[in-house]
């Protein structure tokens, strides 16, 4: 009796094993990984997503996944990294171009000065210098006639690194 036990639990244990694979999207990976990116972009994202933006991002990442046939453990290799963060900037922007981001207004500004204030902080400048930098780069990119959109642009990187070195200058001579 007891060896018949001994290989129903083998058994078992086998087709357990041999039966699940664990590397498949399934019901609750997908709403775990929507969860935890709309989480991600609501903290990390300083205010620049709304609760809807966040859930519209992080469900068209999904489908990119998906659709490139990445399973949810693929996505963490490091090969992979760059390219689900490439859907996250294209999801980005296609929210923001849906939900009127095209266009500033002043929650856009706010948060947009409020993400590049904190990035200045995170970098090591003083609060006040940071406010100053995050303004003057607001209004520059703003008179450049550049969108908040346009600023997840690869094409406009010079622009805005050109705007932020104006403003670095414009910092040094106020002192």
């Amino acid at each position: 009796m007891k060896k018949n036990l001994n290989y129903i639990c083998i058994a078992l244990i086998a087709l357990t094993l041999f039966s699940c694979n664990k590397n498949e999207w399934t019901p609750e990976k997908e709403a775990d990984f929507k969860k935890e990116m709309k989480e991600g972009l609501l903290s990390q994202g300083k205010g620049i997503f709304s609760d809807e933006q966040a859930t519209h991002v992080a469900d068209c990442v999904l489908e990119k996944i998906k659709s490139k046939n990445l399973k949810p453990n693929d996505s963490e290799t490091p090969e992979n990294i760059a390219l689900v963060k490439q859907m996250g900037k294209e999801c980005a922007q296609e929210v923001f171009s849906k939900t009127g981001k095209n266009t500033w207004d002043s929650q856009t500004e706010s948060q947009c000065k409020t993400m590049l204030k904190a990035m200045f902080l995170n970098s090591g400048v003083n609060s006040s210098n940071a406010t100053f930098l995050a303004d003057c780069a607001i209004t520059k990119i703003k008179d450049q006639n550049l969108s908040p959109a346009d600023l997840q642009d690869p094409k406009n990187g010079d622009l805005v690194q050109k705007i932020g070195k104006s403003c670095g200058e414009e910092l040094m001579k106020k002192k």
